[in-house]
Order: C-alpha cells, then sequence, then structure tokens
C-alpha cells in the first residue's frame, strides 16, 4: 500500500483533502477568507499500533533500549501489533525477545509470557502455545502461589489447548483442580470461576457416555450466570453442541439463531464468537437437510475467518474442511479436491504429520480421487 492515498472534498469556500497512511488518517480543512490568510484545521487520528511503535522509539532514544521504561513501551507495542492478524508473527518475536529481556524481573517476563501464549492460542499454534503455557504456569505459581488469579488463567488457558488438542482426560484433571480453588476463592458464580467450569464441561464432551453429565453442567451453570453476560452466551453455546451430539437438532438449530443474534448485536458480524455460531448454525442446517442454504453458509463463513483469523488458523481450516464435505457430499468432487488438499497441508503445518486428524483427512482426500 502507498503511504499516502488521497481523497479531496471541495465545497466553497472550503476544500477538505482526507489523508490515509500507514500512520492512520487524516484531515486538512482549508478554509478560504477574502482579505485575509486561510484558515487551515487539522484532524489527526492516528492506529494504536503506530502510536504504540512512536512511544517506543521514543523512550529507546531517550533511555536506551534495556532500560525498564523502554521495555514497557515495547511491551505496548508487541500487544498492539499482535491485534493486526497479519503482524502476529512480528508481535510473538518482539514478546519472545521480551521474555529472554525480562530474565531479572520476573514478573513482567511473566506478563510478556502470557501475551506470547495468549497469540500462539489465537493463531493457532496449540503446540508451542502449550509448552510456554506450562512454562508460565511454572512461573505463576512460583512467584505468587497456585491460588493466584494470573495462575489460574493460566492453568483455564491451558487446559483449553489440551483439549484443542485431543487430549481431554489430561485437561479434565487439570481443569477439575481449576475450579475447585477458583470456587473456594471467588466462589461458584465469579464470572472466573463459569470460565473455569465452561473449560471443565468442555472436557466431556469429547465422550458419548459423559454427554449427559455435559448438559447439566452447563445448565447448572446458566442457572449462576446473569442471563445477558459474555460467559452465559458461551455456556449456552457449548450447550448447544452438547444438544447436538445427543440429536436434539432442532433445539440447538433455535439457540444457534438465538447466539447470532446476541453475538451480532454485541460484538459484530464477524466477531471469531459470531463466526463460531454462524459456522455451527450452518452445520446444523446441513444435518436437517438444508443443504443449499448451509453451503452458501459456510462460503461466506469461510472468507470471513480467513479475514479474521488468517487462513492457516485451526478454525479457519475446520470451515475449510466442512465447505469440502459439503460440496463432496453432492457429488462435487472436482471442487471438494483442492479445498480439502490445502486444509490439510494446514493441518500438517499445526499438528504435525502423524496427527490422528492428518490421516484421517488424508484418508477422506484418497476417496475422492486426491
Amino acid at each position: 500500500m502507498a503511504f499516502w492515498s488521497r481523497k479531496k472534498t471541495t465545497k466553497q469556500p472550503e476544500v477538505t483533502d482526507h489523508y490515509v497512511g500507514d500512520f492512520g488518517s487524516a484531515e486538512i480543512k482549508v478554509t478560504e477568507r477574502p482579505g485575509d490568510v486561510p484558515l487551515i484545521d487539522v484532524k489527526l487520528k492516528v492506529t494504536q499500533e503506530f502510536a504504540r511503535g512512536a512511544e517506543f522509539e521514543r523512550k529507546r532514544e531517550e533511555l536506551g533500549l534495556r532500560h525498564p521504561e523502554t521495555l514497557h513501551a515495547l511491551h505496548l507495542y508487541a500487544v498492539a501489533l499482535g491485534a493486526l492478524p497479519d503482524r502476529r508473527k512480528d508481535a510473538i518475536e518482539l514478546l519472545d525477545w521480551l521474555v529472554a529481556a525480562r530474565a531479572g524481573d520476573e514478573e513482567n517476563r511473566l506478563l510478556a509470557l502470557n501475551d506470547v501464549t495468549r497469540l500462539l492460542q489465537d493463531g493457532g499454534h496449540l503446540a508451542l502455545a502449550e509448552q510456554r503455557l506450562r512454562e508460565a504456569l511454572s512461573g505463576w505459581e512460583r512467584l505468587r502461589g497456585q491460588d493466584d488469579h494470573q495462575t489460574l488463567s493460566i492453568a483455564s488457558n491451558l487446559g483449553r489447548v489440551l483439549i484443542d488438542l485431543g487430549r481431554r482426560e489430561e485437561a479434565e484433571g487439570l481443569m477439575r483442580d481449576t475450579v475447585a480453588r477458583r470456587v473456594r476463592t471467588l466462589g461458584a458464580a465469579h464470572p472466573d470461576t463459569l470460565s473455569s467450569r465452561n473449560t471443565l464441561a468442555g472436557t466431556l464432551r469429547g465422550s458419548p457416555d459423559r454427554l449427559a453429565e455435559a448438559e447439566r453442567m452447563y445448565r447448572a451453570m446458566l442457572a449462576d450466570a446473569d442471563a445477558g453476560s459474555d460467559v452465559a452466551l458461551t455456556v449456552r453455546h457449548n450447550l448447544a453442541a452438547v444438544l447436538i451430539h445427543l440429536g436434539r437438532l432442532a433445539d440447538a438449530l433455535t439457540m444457534y439463531r438465538e447466539l447470532i443474534d446476541a453475538r451480532s448485536r454485541l460484538k459484530g458480524d464477524r466477531h471469531p464468537d459470531t463466526l463460531t455460531a454462524r459456522h455451527n448454525h450452518a452445520v446444523v442446517l446441513n444435518r436437517l437437510g438444508h443443504v443449499t442454504e448451509a453451503e452458501t453458509l459456510v462460503a461466506e463463513l469461510l472468507r470471513d475467518y480467513r479475514r479474521a483469523h488468517g487462513p492457516r488458523h485451526t478454525a479457519t481450516l475446520g470451515v475449510q474442511v466442512d465447505l469440502a464435505a459439503m460440496k463432496a457430499n453432492q457429488g462435487r468432487n472436482a471442487e471438494a479436491v483442492p479445498l480439502l488438499r490445502d486444509a490439510i497441508e494446514g493441518y500438517r503445518n499445526t499438528y504435525g504429520p502423524n496427527h490422528p486428524r492428518v490421516r484421517e483427512l488424508t484418508g477422506i482426500l484418497a476417496q475422492l480421487g486426491g
């Protein structure tokens, strides 16, 4: 992108120039005044990452790279970069450098490590996220003890990664301990406790024999949570997934429609939580026989996932596999094969060549003639 792009609007006796660039945007309004110099009004709006980067550079010039204030400014800059999917890799590299640079300051080292783990999770780098989360968990336990808020937050994040990696039994043991500690220190209805209870219930969903137990857990959480809270919406989302596994598709479809409305209203159509609800809604539609409508929704969803998460995030790949399956089930293998082959490559980069998901999809690809 060119550093400057310009749009001019004219309304005599005013001329307004709009500039958009890497820094953000600027509006320059020139008002002609007969017999006097023009009146010039400049409004500048910079992006957060540009502002944070400029502040870091200023601190480095004034104080040096290793000064605590400079390191703090660099941390804020890296976090701002991490909010941009196409700059996530740069943010991870900066935060990794900070983790090493903060070796003599354990609390700030761990705070940088926290942000690294979050970005690794957001980027779908699960194996590396697990490694760094375990490092962070051990560090917070040493620094503040097992019942500390930061310790338990990291434990909950590790539990979610273990679930995503398919290691549900391991995640269950960790989360039962985490829930017990949060109930004791915060109470059963505290949002943080509810979040950990939600993760614990998620460890049960991989076993058909434990779906009824998971449903009871989710309904107990809904009884404790504020109805309009974010955690309540998350619990309802997961309860809908359990209803799917129990074969109660019509109930699940109704719940997903309500969730899409609520998520869109609160966070927008392309927020990750809204995207997930839209995805599951389309999957249920497909299972109920509304194939054409479901495929259209999933194709739109895949474009939005790629914009929000990038093409190699595991959530994006899951939607891509679903779209390939819908096409294959309609006999359109020539359209399905490229989508599936690309998804397999993405999963292989995340999980490794011998992961069950990679082997499963490779076998399906062979059946489709790919």
